[in-house]
Parts: structure tokens; C-alpha cells; sequence
């Protein structure tokens, strides 16, 4: 009685451990891609809030510098308040050119307690200069909050990669069931072609 059952060369067996090898590679490789691409996408998002927020410092300095030539606090303190029902700032203060505060809003505090590691929440502090024709007239600091949940890019950018990530998942199940009909068929195929 001869026993038909075939025992698998030690070569196929290390072809298959390979292609395991390679498959695991490849999907931690995919994984890995999608996570950076997130956090890349996020840090452009952040940056270019952060710049678009410098361009408003810029434009915000030139009305204070109106605003302070002209001795008018009261504007200055109205703008303080505009500037700081922004859900995206955390607080703003104005300076005169000695660096003493001369209108803040509310949610100001030292800057050891808003910026220092025991800081409650991360915020970014924003400096702009107010001149008027070369003469410093005081400084604008903002601490501008990143939370993603403020900004809608944030928001659609977290959809894109969700939808990306699930892109690709689908993409590995289709490999996954194309790679076994083909070898199904491969099996088959041998098994016609043998006498």
C-alpha cells in the first residue's frame, strides 16, 4: 500500500514563510504610510492656520496702531474684545511700547501660567509689532488655540483619511480573494492537465 500524500519540499515551505513575511511587511509598511501621511496633513492644516492668523496680526496691528496714535482706549479695548470672541484664540493683549498692557481680554494671564509645562492647554502665542512709520508704538500677543476640533479642515481632512484607510482595507480583501481564485484555479488547471 503506497501512501499518495505529499510532503511539502522544505523550499515550498520557506517560499510561503517569505511571502508571509513580505505580506506582513507590506501591510505594516501601508499602516505605517497612512499614519505619517495623517500627521504631515495635519501639521500643513496647523501651519497654515498659524500663518493665515500672523497675516490678520499684521492687519489687527495697523488698526491699533490708528487706534493708539489717536489716544482712543476705548476702540482699542472694543477691539479686544472682537478680537477675543474668536473661537480660535484664547486671549489677546495689547502693549504699549514698554511692554506694559494697556488692553486685555479676559482670559489673559502671566505668561509662566498660559505657556509654561504646567499649562492647562497647549496654545501658540502670536507677536506683532504696532508701528506707525517706523516708530514703535507697542506689540499685539495673541495665543491662538490649535484644537482641531475649532477648525472644519481639521474635520474634513479626519474624513479623508478615514475614507483612505478604508480604501485600502477593501483593497487588501479584494488582493486577498483575487490571490485565492487564482490559486484555485492554478489547482485545477494541474489537476486537468494530469493524465
Amino acid at each position: 500500500m503506497q501512501n499518495n500524500i505529499a510532503i511539502p519540499s522544505t523550499t515550498s515551505s520557506f517560499i510561503k514563510l517569505l511571502q508571509l513575511a513580505i505580506a506582513v511587511a507590506g501591510i505594516w509598511f501601508v499602516l505605517h504610510s497612512w499614519v505619517i501621511t495623517n500627521q504631515q496633513g495635519r501639521a500643513i492644516l496647523q501651519g497654515q492656520a498659524e500663518q493665515l492668523m500672523r497675516e490678520n496680526l499684521i492687519t489687527l496691528s495697523q488698526a491699533a496702531a490708528y487706534l493708539i496714535e489717536n489716544d482712543q482706549l476705548d476702540g482699542l479695548e472694543q477691539l479686544t474684545r472682537n478680537i477675543a470672541a474668536s473661537p480660535f484664540l484664547y486671549d489677546v493683549v495689547f502693549y504699549d511700547s514698554n511692554g506694559v498692557r494697556i488692553s486685555w481680554s479676559e482670559a489673559s494671564a502671566a505668561a509662566r501660567v498660559m505657556y509654561g509645562k504646567f499649562a492647562s492647554q497647549h496654545l501658540v502665542p502670536l507677536v506683532q509689532e504696532i508701528r506707525s512709520e517706523q516708530q514703535l508704538l507697542g506689540y499685539i500677543k495673541i495665543s491662538l488655540q490649535p484644537d482641531t476640533k475649532l477648525n472644519p479642515s481639521f474635520a474634513r481632512w479626519q474624513q479623508l483619511m478615514q475614507h483612505l484607510l478604508l480604501l485600502l482595507l477593501v483593497t487588501g480583501l479584494i488582493g486577498y480573494l483575487l490571490r485565492r481564485s487564482f490559486s484555485r484555479l492554478s489547482r485545477q488547471s494541474v489537476r486537468l492537465s494530469k493524465p
